[in-house]
């Protein structure tokens, strides 16, 4: 789901944006088998890095994984502040807002578990050498209970 161009509105009401996060995050464990099971010359990768195929399903896990994160933080500035963050840079400045006015959001930790989060699976999917797989899985695994967590704090 994208934002509509030029604005900070999303084409979609942010029920449907969380449907849609969920969705993503059921399609991330097929592409990390994906990856998995890469080999070049009878041997087996355990990082997607180096065989055919493997970066290809390494990526588009990573990247469905930064959409959800992106998502989902929106939703839940958009639930505390009633506006739609335009970047990453934005979504952090809302965020440290959110912990600012109230002390059992900032409990939480959104705000480092969102710079967290995105070093690995934006930076590393575009920009670092070493794509390492089970450092993938584990921030998936963290993004999974960070998708849980916003779904309680935005409903409150």
């Amino acid at each position: 789901m994208s934002k509509k161009l030029n604005s900070q509105e999303y084409a979609v009401g942010m029920q449907e944006l969380m449907r849609n996060s969920e969705k993503l995050m059921g399609e991330i464990p097929a592409l990390l088998v994906a990856a998995e099971k890469t080999s070049y010359e009878d041997r087996t990768f355990s990082y997607a890095r180096g065989g055919p195929g493997g970066v290809t399903p390494f990526r588009a896990a990573s990247e469905k994984a930064w959409i959800v994160l992106s998502q989902v933080t929106d939703i839940l500035v958009q639930s505390k502040l009633n506006k739609v963050p335009k970047g990453s840079y934005e979504r952090r400045l809302a965020l440290r807002e959110i912990e600012s006015k109230s002390p059992e959001i900032a409990q939480k930790h959104f705000y480092d578990r969102y710079g967290a989060l995105t070093s690995y699976l934006r930076n590393n999917q575009n920009y670092m050498s070493t794509l390492d797989l089970e450092m993938l899985r584990f921030e998936v695994a963290r993004l999974g209970v960070y998708v849980n967590d916003v779904k309680a704090a935005a409903s409150k």
